[in-house]
């Protein structure tokens, strides 16, 4: 069994993941849109993420926008239902090798987001912190010993 993170987007997947290449490092393995299955959808969630696999360090992260988050009012009533209205906080724990790249990524990440925790020394990590990137994803860095 493997167990791979996948983050839920509100129509801005294609964004979030250029931003992830950048700064995380992360390598785009797949992706693809709406409009490229083979099943109709609406006009306005052709172009948003359907299915998109990063491949971050040793990691794989999918992400995909959620239709009925990616369209308007009007366009929500043909396309998929919601999930039982159920939400669920899931938060990325990165394990970094350096301080200098946990620094890095902290402030990266920070821009456009919210510092939860500083970054900062404790007994387990000589660098650890928690920010909210502009994407509304949680990540928790932290440099090993």
């Amino acid at each position: 069994m493997k167990i791979t993170p996948c983050i839920v987007m509100s129509g801005n997947a294609l964004e979030a993941i250029h931003f992830y290449e950048k700064e995380l490092e992360a390598n785009v393995l797949t992706i693809q849109t709406y409009g490229e299955m083979p099943i109709p959808c609406p006009e306005a969630l052709k172009e948003k993420v359907a299915n998109a696999v990063l491949r971050i360090g040793e990691s794989e992260l999918l992400l995909f926008d959620a239709p009925s988050q990616a369209v308007t009012k009007s366009e929500k009533e043909h396309s998929f239902p919601n999930h039982l209205n159920k939400e669920a906080v899931v938060t990325m724990h990165l394990t970094i090798e350096n301080v200098d790249k946990t620094k890095k990524l902290f402030h990266s990440l920070q821009d456009g987001g919210q510092i939860i925790a500083p970054l900062e020394a404790v007994p387990f990590s000589p660098a650890f912190g928690t920010v909210v990137d502009k994407f509304g994803v949680t990540f928790i860095l932290m440099t090993k010993l």
